[in-house]
């Protein structure tokens, strides 16, 4: 088994109880589709990078809507909006994702919680710098946001797709990747059991039933290389997603008796990866990594 010890941060293999998944989180890490009961013969290859390297990830929400700030006698906007509901029969200028929610998390695919309106201000100075750093949060908005805090035994998305360009917030961390077709692409593999296993891998799990992964750790997280696609594996993959995106999921705990994450990856593994159908058959390997990440204690939780 191969696990080196990394040269800074947490130790992977912290909390976890079944060592196969380790091995199999550590090798698509590197690359390999090599999970539990196949072969090394039978390894698939496939391009992974890390978010940072693909995309931009989003600000923190205090740069979003923090409070005024004091420096030798001035007082600075740090964050250039106030985050308030969405009145009813509205469509906000600035969409946000500020929190969870968990009646509407259900699916891939669902609208933000909350609106971003700019901050009052005492002068033209003023009022022209909260307009700049507000043009430059906006312009990290994207349809793409990644579950921060996963709530493993309660939650069933790890990454999830705004119909419209949103802008990340506290719960949830905007990813903005160069086309919509990569974001769902994301998406789609963030919630894939292959994905959920890197997530879980990379978390910090010292919360029981929760992963946490801060920004900074995101920016390292790996992650399927969508910008390393063929044009028909970029078609293939948003097809798929478009097709199971309002598809109600279980939670992660769930995750070996929920039929949507089961045809969410054989979809995935056959029709955008073109996996042998050895390793997507019923009792094959992709149905026992489901199996086994569901009994996983830190996975579970209380549950």
């Amino acid at each position: 088994m191969d696990a080196p010890l990394p040269s800074s941060g947490d130790l992977n293999l912290a909390r976890i109880a079944d060592l196969s998944l380790a091995q199999a989180a550590h090798q698509i890490t590197n690359g390999n589709i090599w999970l539990p009961s196949m072969n090394k013969t039978e390894a698939i290859k496939i391009p992974m990078t890390t978010v940072a390297t693909i995309g931009t990830i989003g600000p923190y929400h205090a740069d979003i809507n923090g409070d005024s700030t004091k420096s030798g006698g001035t007082t600075t906007i740090r964050g250039p909006f106030n985050i308030v509901p969405v009145p009813p029969t509205t469509v906000p200028t600035y969409p946000v994702l500020w929190s969870h929610d968990a009646e509407r998390e259900g699916t891939l695919r669902f609208d933000g919680d909350m609106q971003a309106q700019t901050k009052s201000t005492k002068d033209q100075d003023e009022r022209e710098a909260v307009d700049l750093k507000a043009a430059a949060i906006w312009a990290s908005a994207s349809h793409c946001h990644f579950n921060q805090n996963f709530q493993f035994n309660s939650q069933p998305t790890a990454m999830q797709f705004t119909p419209r360009r949103t802008i990340g917030g506290r719960a949830w961390t905007s990813i903005l990747l160069a086309t919509e077709d990569q974001e769902k692409a994301l998406v789609l593999w963030g919630n894939t059991s292959l994905g959920l296993l890197v997530h879980w891998w990379i978390a910090n799990k010292q919360q029981s039933g929760r992963g946490n992964i801060t920004p900074n750790v995101l920016a390292h997280l790996p992650v399927w290389n969508v910008t390393a696609l063929t044009p028909d594996q970029l078609k293939n993959a948003a097809k798929v997603f478009d097709e199971v995106c309002q598809k109600q999921l279980l939670p992660i705990h769930e995750i070996d008796k929920d039929p949507t994450r089961r045809e969410l990856d054989e979809r995935f593994a056959r029709e955008v990866l073109g996996l042998s159908e050895s390793i997507i058959q019923s009792g094959g390997p992709l149905e026992l990594l489901r199996m086994k990440l569901a009994q996983e204690p830190s996975i579970r939780g209380n549950k």
